[in-house]
């Protein structure tokens, strides 16, 4: 036969008949999907329902499942791959896909040229992440998967929308609520999510899905949801989330009626239209009011992003990097952000506009590319919403999927104008998602065939499959016996915190063998040892970002200890939680921070406290750690105050040794090392007020270094900067503050005490 005939015939070949060659890769392939498929939707489903305590951050369980969630996908998206022996990129697909792999290859190339990318990384790597699972979804996903994924959102929304019930409950009847974190925001409802206003990014999502199945399916009991979803809207007092939700709605509405309204009603399209912008104009008007009744998050927003366009002056081209935001905007915050935060020691991560943020840490080209980006996911979602009357239901249903998807996608990205929930896991993994179904529901045809799976030698296929085995049976264990020891750290004395933990301990069970039975099934029924070696490859993975989980854990724990005055027993812990996680700078200065308030200047090697090759002692160990911070991230909240403290601190001692001297040798020496020291502090100090010029602590230990060293004009000269205020702030209630400072009145004392006594001396001797 002719390789044409071969071709042709090949072509008529029923697709129910298949060769049997292609048997076994419709069976491993088929599961393999379906496996990506259902860990999507577990992924979205945890990502929005799960919360823990004993963490430091207690949205770090949601940027574990994420971490954790997308290697697994990758690896099974590999598996899949090679079964098929399928690239998931074809000619025509790549083209479709282009915004999408230009966006990603931008953020490559502006990272790669930011300075500062240690610090940034984890940010990066989270950004990386999202872009896959984009593509995942966009390349696999069928109709019938996208309405699998839905149903998942959907659950994940009931149990959401449930619980801020009880929150709003808990609000009028203190005690409805029994887990250990109610009231972490006062009366303002948060759910599942870390923050009032990530629940709100939640509900605009997952109402409009709701919206649109229910004009699919007709239920009443969405109506239940969509009304619940709204109930705990109203409760967050997110301004912000009120006008996307607004947003979204209008835009739901816009394109229902504009679109897919087909016979009679579309005589209504007008007054539709109206009533979808009349609902816009109520949200404006309710978060105008509330806006006036608490100006402050307005004022934050304002200034941040004027410190924020700043930034994007000074890099206008390529950005400072992605993920570079919260080390590099320190140096240019308002001095007003601290008065509003009344705090010196939190950090700003990111810009409170998502589009602002994109034009800083990846410049003019790159926010350009991000909006093509994203312009081009919506516009394909239009586009392919069309009415047509004898449209079969396959049609009418991928229109509502359209519909829910887009709309959901129009609220987050008009959400991101004010807030930065989609830099957060639990909207971040959703934007990507949404991102991703509407792609696949809009790609073109795939036109490529599958060709039939390589088939391994049995010795080497068996030898994989075990390889498989011990690395689950290994990451498995290691995973478990890891959180028992968090959960250890978890006090049970409510009910509440006992259903927290047996909740938690069902979820990471089911996690670990739902991956376990995924990865052998898939294993055993493939018939290539390259599907057994890419999902064996993922455990290392799947170990390393859960060991952020548990260097937040550990940070938790020190900063427990710290508090409670056991600083030395904190110090160990510090030190595991910057071996699991060394992209944290953040471990590293608080470490040398508690060093600095021991200050034990015995020479020894102490691992527990950072050695790692020779004996040092507190004060070499602290200067290493914040060596390191300046390395990586020099603009750190408080690092130059911190580093002020230590030579202080040193300073004072040597001082005092000095007094206590044996001879005038030893004397000599302790002196002129305690003045360097204390030149070394001043320096600290001064750069510490270049950014952040409001703390009263900085002029208060500048203040009383003059003093010591006997010049009281100069302690006069820091007296007066502070009640005058920063350049540039004109506020007369944040001016008011240093004005009235009792702090400052003690100091002012000391300086007159001390200005009389040297007169009275002068006066003596003349």
């Amino acid at each position: 036969m002719s390789a044409k005939k071969r071709s042709s015939a090949k072509k008529i070949r029923p697709s129910g008949t298949p060769t049997p060659a292609a048997a076994p890769v419709r069976r491993a392939a088929s599961f393999l999907h379906k496996a990506l498929v259902l860990v999507t939707g577990w992924l979205g489903l945890l990502v929005s329902i799960s919360f823990f305590t004993a963490t430091y951050d207690t949205a770090q369980v949601k940027l574990t499942l994420l971490h954790l969630g997308a290697v697994i996908l990758f690896a099974l998206w590999a598996g899949l791959k090679l079964s098929e022996r399928k690239s998931p990129f074809t000619r025509q697909n790549f083209l479709f896909l282009l915004p999408v792999f230009a966006y990603l290859a931008w953020n490559v190339f502006s990272f790669a040229l930011a300075p500062y990318r240690l610090e940034a990384a984890e940010e990066f790597i989270r950004l990386l992440m999202y872009g896959g699972i984009t593509l995942l979804v966009a390349c696999e996903f069928t109709q019938a998967d996208v309405k699998t994924l839905t149903k998942f959102i959907l659950a994940a929304a009931w149990i959401s929308f449930a619980y801020a019930l009880v929150q709003v409950a808990d609000g009028f009847f203190p005690g409805v609520d029994l887990m250990p974190w109610r009231g972490f925001f006062t009366r303002r409802v948060f759910s599942t999510h870390a923050n009032p206003n990530f629940f709100g990014a939640f509900v605009i999502f997952a109402s409009c899905l709701a919206g649109a199945q229910y004009l699919r399916t007709r239920k009443k009991s969405l109506l239940v949801l969509l009304a619940a979803g709204l109930i705990g809207l109203i409760f967050t007092e997110s301004k912000g989330a009120w006008l996307a939700y607004g947003a979204a709605l209008a835009c739901f509405a816009g394109l229902y009626t504009n679109r897919l309204l087909q016979g009679n009603a579309k005589k209504h399209l007008k007054k539709m239209n109206i009533a979808a912008l009349c609902v816009l104009a109520v949200a404006l008007a309710a978060a105008g009011f509330y806006a006036s009744k608490r100006f402050q998050s307005v004022s934050f927003r304002t200034f941040t992003w004027l410190s924020t366009w700043e930034m994007v002056q000074d890099s206008p081209v390529v950005g400072t990097g992605p993920g570079s935001f919260k080390i590099i905007y320190p140096a240019y915050r308002r001095p007003q952000i601290f008065y509003i935060e009344n705090s010196h020691n939190t950090e700003t991560q990111h810009a409170e506009n998502e589009y602002l943020e994109q034009w800083a840490t990846t410049g003019t080209v790159g926010l350009a590319v991000f909006l093509w980006f994203v312009v081009f996911v919506f516009v394909c979602a239009v586009r392919n919403l069309k009415t047509d009357e004898n449209a079969p239901d396959e049609q009418r249903e991928r229109n509502l999927l359209l519909l829910g998807y887009a709309s959901a996608f129009f609220g987050l990205m008009a959400h991101a104008f004010v807030d930065i929930s989609i830099r957060f896991a639990s909207s971040g993994l959703f934007f990507a998602l949404f991102c991703g179904v509407i792609l696949a529901l809009c790609r073109p045809a795939d036109e490529t065939e599958t060709r039939p799976e390589p088939v391994s030698p049995a010795w080497l296929l068996w030898g994989g499959r075990l390889v498989l085995l011990a690395a689950v049976l290994y990451g498995g264990w290691t995973l478990c016996a890891q959180f028992a020891e968090v959960t250890g750290a978890l006090r049970t004395s409510s009910l509440g915190e006992g259903l927290l933990m047996a909740v938690s301990w069902a979820v990471l069970l089911g996690c670990v063998l739902g991956t376990l039975y995924l990865y052998l099934r898939a294993a055993f029924i493939s018939r290539t040892v390259r599907v057994s070696l890419a999902l064996a490859v993922s455990v290392p993975f799947i170990l390393f970002f859960y060991g952020f989980f548990q260097a937040n854990h550990y940070y938790s724990l020190g900063v427990s200890l710290v508090t409670k005055g056991n600083a030395e027993g904190a110090l160990g812990y510090f030190t595991q939680a910057i071996h699991l996680n060394p992209l944290q700078t953040e471990y590293r200065q608080y470490r040398a921070n508690t060093l600095a308030s021991v200050l034990d200047l015995t020479t020894r090697f102490a691992p527990n406290r950072g050695d790692t090759d020779k004996p040092s002692n507190d004060y070499e160990r602290a200067l290493k750690d914040y060596a390191f911070v300046l390395k990586h991230a020099p603009d750190h909240v408080q690092i130059h105050q911190n580093i002020g403290q230590l030579y202080y601190t040193l300073a004072v001692r040597q001082a005092q040794s000095a007094a206590r001297a044996a001879n005038a040798a030893q004397y000599n020496e302790m002196s002129q090392s305690a003045r360097e020291n204390m030149e070394q502090a001043k320096h600290a100090f001064e750069r510490s007020l270049q950014l952040d010029p409001v703390n009263e602590s900085t002029y208060l230990f500048l203040a009383s270094i003059a003093l010591m060293e006997r010049n009281p004009d100069r302690a006069q000269y820091w007296v007066d900067a502070y009640r005058r205020g920063p350049k540039g702030v004109t506020e007369e209630e944040f001016l008011q503050k240093n004005r009235q400072n009792p702090r400052f009145d003690a100091v002012q004392k000391q300086i007159d005490s001390f200005r009389s006594s040297v007169g009275k001396q002068a006066a003596k001797k003349n």
